[in-house]
């Protein structure tokens, strides 16, 4: 994964009409359109603190899962929730587009949603007693006729939709 540097700085491009992270020289463009934003940035800012806060958490935590996917992936997980959590707009929740079970949960943030149709592999970016955020992992979904959450979109969701997923088991390092 990528390691945060004190020259990146999110502003909202205007050609792309979506958030992105200025690297230095590259640059990292978020699914996350204008109407999405709470706060877009009006001019550069920074890679804050708080995010850098997030970013490693979440680098852990992917660490922990044992998730099959390759660095650059893993960096795209972790910068699309840095930018959710300081900029998307408030979701409310949308559990009726899946499965209820007695039985809930995540493993390290790692979870699954059901449909009728489909398992989808989701991470949970924030977790509150009546609601969970959860940004899909997986490819689209469809929810309903003319309705699509697509990779990286998000969704808010009750605790009793999550199940957990448990790719492998993750292997314990030694000393």
């Amino acid at each position: 994964m990528l390691q945060p540097d004190t020259n990146w700085y999110w502003f909202y491009d205007s050609h792309y009409g979506c958030l992105s992270l200025s690297m230095g020289e590259m640059q990292f463009t978020t699914p996350y359109a204008y109407k999405m934003l709470n706060r877009p940035p009006v001019r550069a800012a920074e890679f804050d603190l708080q995010d850098l806060e997030h970013y490693s958490l979440i680098s852990r935590e992917l660490e922990l899962t044992g998730i099959s996917l390759s660095g650059a992936q893993k960096t795209q997980l972790a910068l699309n929730a840095c930018a959710a959590l300081r900029f998307h707009k408030p979701l409310m929740p949308k559990s009726w587009f899946f499965k209820r079970h007695r039985h809930n949960g995540h493993y390290h943030h790692l979870a699954y949603l059901s449909t009728e149709t489909d398992d989808v592999r989701v991470w949970v970016i924030e977790e509150k007693s009546s609601s969970c955020l959860c940004m899909l992992l997986d490819d689209d979904i469809q929810l309903q006729e003319g309705k699509t959450l697509q990779q990286f979109g998000l969704i808010r969701v009750t605790p009793d939709c999550i199940l957990p997923c448990m790719e492998t088991t993750p292997h314990l390092k030694t000393a």
